[in-house]
């Protein structure tokens, strides 16, 4: 039976290098972003259909249900495995608490303004202001994270919260607390070495992005504090909005 936590962390946050870190242990399996979420909900929406309807099965349904993450990870040969995704978000959590009751849920944040010019700076897009605007939407990719987090901290669910400058000035002292809060033997990391993020013998295959978003960039953890290179109409518009960049 494996152990199942999860990650919900904003993205440019730091979660590639977290999971690498954690990947040291053989013990533990810190996955890429994860399809897990968009299982659920298509299997959550077969009750709408019509086939359903006609021969509503529930309990042959939430045995499919209850039983994914146990399927999806039968080969993987880490006892503890931590999904990452927007699992904070209302509809992932109301799907999820029917499997696990109480899920943990680590929670990696940064300034969005910090993330949102690591992503200008990757996708050099034409229209900048356009892209942001699309990048924290409901459904973009940073306003969907930005979600997840503020609705499992508004609503004081079983979250540990790591900050991205904690994180890379005492990464040790943050592992540790990871482990402490997941329950899991202490293990000794290296801090100095970190190579590509790799899991179950999978990598990331970022020729299908076109940027490069998944390489380390060097094998030690840089301290240095990014230039945010945007233009003053998303700075303005953004650099207030967020529930949880109130504790930075």
């Amino acid at each position: 039976m494996k152990n199942i936590f999860f990650l919900s962390g904003l993205p440019r946050a730091g979660n590639t290098l977290l999971s690498s870190i954690l990947n040291q242990n053989k013990n533990i399996a810190c996955t890429a972003n994860s399809i897990l979420p968009n299982i659920l909900y298509y299997l959550d929406r077969l009750i709408e259909n019509i086939t359903y309807k006609n021969f509503p099965d529930q309990q042959s349904l939430n045995n499919v249900t209850k039983n994914v993450f146990n399927n999806y990870y039968n080969d993987w040969t880490a006892k503890y495995i931590i999904d990452r995704s927007v699992w904070g978000t209302p509809a992932n959590l109301r799907i999820l608490k029917t499997i696990i009751n109480k899920p943990k849920i680590i929670i990696l944040t940064r300034p969005t303004l910090e993330c949102l010019s690591s992503y200008v700076k990757a996708m050099k897009p034409n229209n900048v202001e356009e892209f942001c605007n699309l990048a924290m939407s409901q459904n973009g990719f940073i306003g969907k994270a930005i979600f997840s987090i503020n609705n499992l901290i508004t609503n004081k669910y079983d979250y540990l919260h790591i900050k991205y400058y904690d994180f890379i000035k005492n990464p040790n002292k943050e592992i540790q607390r990871i482990y402490k809060y997941l329950n899991i033997p202490n293990y000794k990391h290296n801090y100095n070495n970190i190579k590509e993020f790799k899991v179950n013998n999978l990598k990331y295959n970022d020729s299908v992005l076109k940027v490069n978003f998944h390489k380390l960039n060097a094998n030690k953890i840089i301290k240095k504090k990014p230039k945010i290179d945007l233009p003053l109409t998303v700075i303005n518009k953004y650099k207030n909005e967020n529930i949880w960049e109130k504790i930075y």
